[in-house]
């Protein structure tokens, strides 16, 4: 298998340790060094020797680099697999927030969707948008996974409420960052931490919001995973959250989520938690109210061992992978 990515993403890392126990793997990892036109090329050259060598081609994202290696594997002969993670097929203009905004790049998109072998969707909404763009697209849902057998709760749970996501300036508003600081000041009886990448000047916006706010920064999954089993309650009040990788490993450390009906927090979420229109700060405190006194975290673990497992998706891929036919 040629494993194409362009990063190392903790949820793409995992479905590459997975596939490594199925398949000789080579991986390919597309802007490694940066996106000149000389680096594109020799990306460009690995990637016709990986598809020639390789059986399976597997691309997180339908991105322009999907694109070539598609059209790629249509020559040598080897099988294309492509996971749409979800800003492929979006446009949310208020954010400057996804490929479909950008002419050339929605048409590398649709030339993705179109060719592909098969095209997995991390969720029935973003199935949804999928086949918006291609009706034709030979897609499958395939929900990310969680691996619950390490992502065990550990420590006793404190009276707090985290969040994961960038408070900065171009996706603060589209993570939901701004609610949660209003939030924050709305529910004075719990400390509230946002973890994630920040600037000074977002931050001193939402600490205007929220003075009691805290921002821990940008942390490895590790440190995340600390926070998150410590916590009470885990929000996510983005406006189109495509899966919610985050909330779902808050939900196996038995987190009781409170998520945003917008995109597929309501498939994660399900009925173990709570759901709230995108910015409405006085629901979501309300929400929040009741989700630091509701005793559903041992359900919500239950939930994500069930629907979202890591063995899940493995069994899944595999079946797929075999399955799918050559382009």
């Amino acid at each position: 298998m040629l494993f194409v990515r362009p990063s190392n993403a903790p949820f793409i890392e995992q479905d590459l340790e997975l596939l490594k126990r199925h398949y000789e793997v080579r991986t390919l990892d597309v802007f490694e060094k940066g996106r000149s036109l000389t680096n594109m090329l020799r990306v460009l050259w690995r990637m016709f020797r990986g598809t020639l060598w390789a059986d399976v081609a597997f691309s997180w994202f339908a991105d322009i680099h999907a694109n070539w290696m598609v059209r790629l594997s249509r020559v040598t002969g080897a099988k294309s697999i492509v996971v749409v993670g979800g800003y492929e097929v979006n446009a949310m203009p208020e954010f400057g927030y996804g490929l479909m905004l950008d002419p050339k790049s929605a048409k590398a998109v649709k030339r993705v969707l179109a060719r592909a072998g098969r095209v997995l969707a991390v969720s029935k909404f973003i199935e949804t948008k999928i086949l918006e763009t291609n009706r034709n697209a030979k897609v499958q849902i395939v929900y990310n996974g969680v691996d619950t057998e390490k992502i065990v709760p550990k420590s006793a749970k404190e009276n707090l409420v985290v969040t994961v996501g960038s408070a900065t300036k171009s996706l603060h508003v589209a993570k939901g960052l701004d609610t949660f600081a209003k939030v924050s000041a709305l529910v004075p009886e719990a400390q509230f931490v946002a973890i994630g990448a920040t600037d000074d000047e977002t931050s001193a916006y939402l600490r205007s919001l929220a003075p009691r706010l805290v921002f821990t920064g940008a942390l490895s999954h590790e440190q995340t995973l600390s926070w998150q089993d410590r916590a009470k309650v885990c929000c996510q009040f983005s406006k189109n959250e495509s899966f919610g990788m985050a909330l779902a490993e808050s939900m196996s450390l038995e987190c009781v989520p409170v998520g945003s009906t917008g995109g597929a927090l309501p498939e994660l979420v399900g009925d173990v938690g709570f759901l709230v229109p995108f910015g409405d700060p006085d629901r979501a405190a309300a929400a929040v109210r009741e989700a630091l006194r509701a005793k559903s975290g041992a359900k919500a673990r239950e939930r994500i061992a069930s629907q979202f497992s890591l063995k899940k998706r493995e069994s899944q891929l595999l079946e797929i992978i075999g399955a799918t036919e050559v382009q």
